[in-house]
């Protein structure tokens, strides 16, 4: 077993260690100690903390954040928290994906990066076409709630677009309810469901963690496991 010292960034304290949890859940790697921002592992390999979004370092290595050379609109979700909600969701290599609000296919690229595949669509035909652009999932024009395929997923990840963005007639809040509710349908047990919302969307039921972004806008992030 090694022994994987991985600092933690400080912007986003609440993500950052429920990350870390979820890529030690992975890589079956065990929880030594946290010393201050330092949380201390014992792992087959410290090889999988190296996707981390929010981490600083592995073995005091800084991890390396590329930018990935896709095509991109004004409503593409930026790539560390495209990352984030992957690792959130403990995607693995091999694992498929729904993913209903594809855009441009900013989640669903970094599904592929770490081995995982992706189906799902989007009701906006321009972002569509740059999805198609950017990774070789299943995509399709489609309904949020209508997984293009049928059968189980190993996950669901989703970040609806809203207000001004939005494609959809339907208010966030009763969208997100029926991702919800379809993605327990459609996601194997013991499985995970990721989500960001604008922050006026309490589901006070559910784990999440709040991301400050700038100004007043923050966004949260839901943790759903399927049982």
């Amino acid at each position: 077993m090694e022994c994987c010292h991985v600092q933690l960034g400080q912007r986003f304290p609440c993500l950052a260690r429920e990350e870390i949890a979820a890529l030690a859940e992975i890589g079956r790697c065990e929880t030594v100690e946290t010393k201050g921002d330092t949380v201390v592992l014992a792992c087959k390999s410290c090889e999988i903390f190296k996707r981390a979004a929010l981490a600083k370092s592995v073995n005091g290595i800084r991890i390396k954040k590329d930018k990935p050379s896709i095509a991109r609109s004004t409503k593409t979700l930026d790539h560390i928290t495209a990352r984030l909600l992957v690792n959130l969701a403990r995607v693995a290599p091999g694992d498929r994906v729904w993913e209903p609000f594809v855009g441009t296919g900013a989640v669903a690229h970094e599904v592929e990066r770490v081995g995982g595949y992706v189906v799902g669509g989007d009701l906006d035909l321009k972002a569509l076409l740059l999805a198609k652009r950017n990774v070789d999932s299943d995509l399709v024009l489609s309904n949020a709630m209508r997984p293009p395929l049928r059968g189980y997923f190993d996950a669901a990840v989703g970040d609806p677009p809203y207000g001004r963005l939005a494609k959809s007639d339907m208010e966030i809040r009763a969208l997100l309810n029926s991702f919800i509710e379809t993605a327990y349908l459609h996601v194997k047990k013991g499985g995970y469901i990721v989500f960001a919302s604008p922050i006026y969307v309490d589901i006070a039921s559910l784990k999440s963690c709040m991301m400050y972004l700038h100004g007043g806008l923050y966004r949260v992030v839901y943790i759903v496991k399927v049982d």
